[in-house]
């Protein structure tokens, strides 16, 4: 029944969806079955966000709902599990939020800065860091919540002393010991430019770079021949890169860029 009456809707067969489908779809947010939560839950949840079709209040409320502990934070710790599913999708609906109030401006200060909160948590806690998972598609909670971080970081309700919260919340996410496969380190990158670009934050970000790259560079030698400190600069070395791209395509952040310019000249061993 779900499944038919989200693909009328994304059809554009009916133009509307009822408070009782709306709930349904929360309900099943993160059900293993990738169409129906992939395709048909989050694509409606993104046209009901969008197109207008909700009220202010109602956006207020869907967000109140999604950074709750049964949605963003539902087996917040855990890894291998299923639980990753409701998870990842809050956390994509909640960057669909962000993104359109950073236009709209609807949704109440306070609020914004619960959910800042509370995206940072996330991502200080996430630990099942798997991309694709065979027969139940893409789970991919540290893309989907550098997505989250990204809106919040464009958003003008982000406050000064939450740039430093962010940043550290993207080292700690490069800093686990984990193999990224999926360009994770380049949805984390994009959140760098969205606060250049958007919290005029070069100085912190300078002073960040020049921190991770010596907290690295610090564990290698502390460990040397460590696979693990090995994989952290791989990682950290993929995110820099990334980091490199974007800004210059933007055309901003150029004294960030000389720094990890410098940065990766050294680590790809081309001075």
């Amino acid at each position: 029944m779900l499944t038919t009456t989200l693909e009328s809707y994304l059809d554009d067969r009916i133009s509307e969806l009822t408070s009782e489908v709306r709930q349904e779809m929360l309900k099943e947010i993160g059900n293993t079955d990738s169409y129906l939560r992939d395709r048909l839950i989050y694509g409606s949840f993104g046209k009901l966000i969008f197109s207008g079709q909700l009220t202010p209040q109602e956006i207020q409320v869907l967000l109140e709902v999604v950074i709750q502990e049964d949605y963003l934070c539902y087996g917040l710790g855990e890894s291998g599990t299923d639980s990753v599913f409701t998870r990842s999708f809050s956390a994509l609906v909640i960057a669909a939020i962000i993104e359109y109030d950073i236009e709209k401006k609807i949704v109440e200060q306070d609020l914004i800065q619960q959910t800042v909160h509370t995206v940072i948590h996330y991502m200080m806690e996430e630990n099942d860091t798997r991309g694709f998972i065979e027969g139940k598609g893409w789970a991919h909670a540290i893309a989907h919540g550098a997505d989250a971080l990204d809106a919040l970081a464009k958003h003008p309700f982000l406050k000064k002393e939450d740039i430093s919260r962010v940043l550290h919340a993207i080292q700690h996410c490069l800093c686990k010991q984990v193999d990224y496969l999926d360009e994770e380190e380049e949805r984390l990158a994009v959140i760098i430019a969205s606060l250049l670009e958007h919290q005029n934050a070069e100085r912190d970000i300078q002073a960040w770079i020049k921190k991770l790259t010596e907290m690295v560079e610090t564990h290698l030698d502390e460990n040397a021949g460590s696979i693990d400190a090995y994989h952290t600069k791989r990682t950290v070395k993929n995110f820099l890169k990334a980091v490199y791209i974007v800004m210059n395509s933007k055309e901003i952040g150029v004294e960030s860029n000389k720094d990890i310019f410098q940065v990766l000249e050294k680590w790809m061993y081309l001075r």
